[in-house]
This record gives C-alpha cells, sequence and structure tokens, in this order.
C-alpha cells in the first residue's frame, strides 16, 4: 500500500502527454500529486488530486496554489508543465495568440513559483521547482511566439534561480526537443519530417523520458544544480 509520504507535487498541464508522465512518475516515487489542467482529469489514480483552471486567465495561478494549499498543504514541489502550441507562423500570428501564448508560458509559471516562494522562503522551507521548457527556446522556432515565450521561460529559471538558492529554493529547467505527444502532432509534416532529420538518435522522445529528467532535478542528486536547463533533445540543435 503506497504511503505518499514524499511530500506534495503541484503539475501544470498534468491531463496529458509530458505532464501526465511526470504526474504517474511522482505518484510511483512517493508523492502525492495536485494535477492542474484546463480540463477534469479522468479518473485519476490513487494519489492523485484534479483541479481544473485556465492558467491563461491572470488570477488563476493565485486562485489554484490557495485551493491546493487549503485542501492538500503546502506543496513542495512544482512542476510547470502546461504549454499552449499551436504551429503558427509570425506572418500568421496574432495578438490574443501572442498574449495566450505569453499567458500560459510564460505568466502562470512566474506566478506560480512566486506563489510557492511565499509560502516557503518566510519560512525557511526547502521547495523545487522544474519548468518544461523547450529546444524552441534555445535555437528557436518558425512558431516565434512559442520560441520566444520558452527562451523567456528558460531566463526565468536562471534569474529565480540564483535568486532563490540561498532561500533553499531550487529552479531549474528540462528543455525537450521533439517529443512523441499530441503537440508534436500539430507539427506540420514537412516541418516534423525536417525536424526528425536533425536528431542524432534518428527518433522522438517519449513523454516518460522527459518525467526521467525532471525527477532527476528533483531528487537529492541533483542538490547542487541551480538555474540549469537540462537538454533532453536526443542531440538536436
Amino acid at each position: 500500500m503506497t504511503t505518499y509520504d514524499n511530500g506534495l507535487a503541484l503539475v501544470t498541464g498534468a491531463a496529458g502527454g509530458i505532464g501526465a508522465a511526470i504526474a504517474a512518475q511522482l505518484t510511483e516515487q512517493s508523492y502525492r500529486v495536485a494535477a492542474v489542467d484546463r480540463k477534469m482529469l479522468d479518473a485519476p489514480p490513487a494519489g492523485v488530486y484534479g483541479y481544473v483552471a485556465d492558467l491563461a486567465e491572470p488570477d488563476a495561478p493565485a486562485k489554484v496554489m490557495f485551493d491546493v494549499c487549503r485542501d492538500l498543504g503546502v506543496p513542495t514541489v512544482l512542476v510547470n508543465a502546461a504549454g499552449v502550441y499551436r504551429a503558427i507562423d509570425l506572418l500568421e500570428t496574432d495578438v490574443a495568440y501572442a498574449d495566450e501564448v505569453y499567458a500560459v508560458n510564460v505568466r502562470a509559471p512566474m506566478l506560480l513559483i512566486k506563489e510557492l516562494i511565499a509560502r516557503h522562503a518566510p519560512a525557511g522551507t526547502a521547495a523545487r521547482v522544474v519548468n518544461v521548457a523547450s529546444v524552441s527556446g534555445q535555437i528557436g522556432s518558425p512558431d516565434a511566439a512559442y520560441g520566444a515565450s520558452k527562451g523567456a521561460l528558460i531566463a526565468l529559471t536562471r534569474s529565480l534561480g540564483r535568486a532563490f538558492a540561498g532561500a533553499g529554493i531550487r529552479v531549474n529547467a528540462v528543455a525537450p526537443g521533439i517529443v512523441d505527444t499530441d503537440m508534436a502532432r500539430r507539427i506540420p509534416a514537412d516541418r516534423l519530417a525536417s525536424y526528425l532529420g536533425e536528431i542524432p538518435l534518428g527518433r522522438m522522445a517519449s513523454a516518460r523520458e522527459v518525467a526521467d529528467a525532471v525527477l532527476f532535478l528533483l531528487s537529492d542528486q541533483a542538490s547542487y544544480l541551480i538555474g540549469t536547463v537540462v537538454d533532453v533533445n536526443g542531440g538536436m540543435a
């Protein structure tokens, strides 16, 4: 019988893809998981508690953190895996899309981290954060809004990692390449083929492989990593 005695983790984007794989891995490691997504989780497994929130809304990060703390206690782990990507080129990008991408991919992680730090730093308690960025934030993307947002998330990771390390709060990130999820299936076929041709391993990552890297960054084995971005891209550069 699982005791879930490793603490509480809040995971966004937990209904599918990378977020779901991370939530599953965390429960295997005896964490309780507050699983946040825009849609209700279908029959969440033992140890997983679903929360519905649209992180594009300005007040959503503070509200969902409040609700989780009220119901389950203060998380010691935060994984920002929610993301918006629609394979929209710059000339097709409008203000609404640019704002949505920024709100979910950058603003929501920043505000959730703020809420977590506000609960841990004054008390001197430790916490760990992993942001799910992207190789697009390092090498760019035809979807300019998405690539720019992931670059901003990497900068946020490095900034907050340095700022709060002394308070016992570790902030790091993973930067996946092409991962076999619904998001990857939105990439136009010719573009996806080109991307796959740039990967020395010759295949997409599985969501589980990304989750493995996230679990490493959350572990004591990564205790000296601060503001670090771990590439999970099969050699794509």
